[in-house]
């Protein structure tokens, strides 16, 4: 199964929000109550907004790397990966028992990619000069 990884992370980001709607219910109720705009009044509702938000931004990491795998069989921005990789340690440091554990998957496949496209230039490298 190729290209799955954006499709994977579509996945947890929708996890991720559901997990959000159910968790902090009553969070958002309050907020739509005291109208949105500024009614932020404690932690956990500041917490709740940052946890829904966070679930939309993965989906658009996850549409986004969807696209790179469509377009000609595009490679992920190693610089992407690699920051994937630093926000997902990052995330299980702090908050080991989180879902960040969920994000390995994708990446370690976006970083064996690489690795095969650079052991695959390799490889030509080597025919060219023994051509020539």
């Amino acid at each position: 199964m190729k290209n799955w990884q954006g499709n994977w992370i579509i996945a947890v980001s929708a996890c991720h929000t559901l997990f959000a709607i159910i968790m902090f219910s009553a969070e958002y109720s309050s907020l739509y109550d005291n109208g949105i705009i500024n009614s932020l009044s404690t932690d956990r509702s500041a917490a709740a907004v940052w946890f829904f938000l966070f679930g939309q931004v993965l989906f658009i990491t996850g549409l986004l790397i969807k696209h790179f795998e469509s377009v000609n069989n595009c490679l992920v921005p190693l610089s992407v990966t690699f920051n994937l990789l630093l926000l997902t340690v990052m995330g299980i440091t702090i908050m080991p028992e989180s879902g960040f554990w969920l994000m390995f998957p994708p990446i370690i496949s976006l970083m064996m990619q690489h690795l095969n496209k650079q052991h695959q230039n390799k490889d030509q490298n080597k025919n060219q000069r023994a051509a020539v």
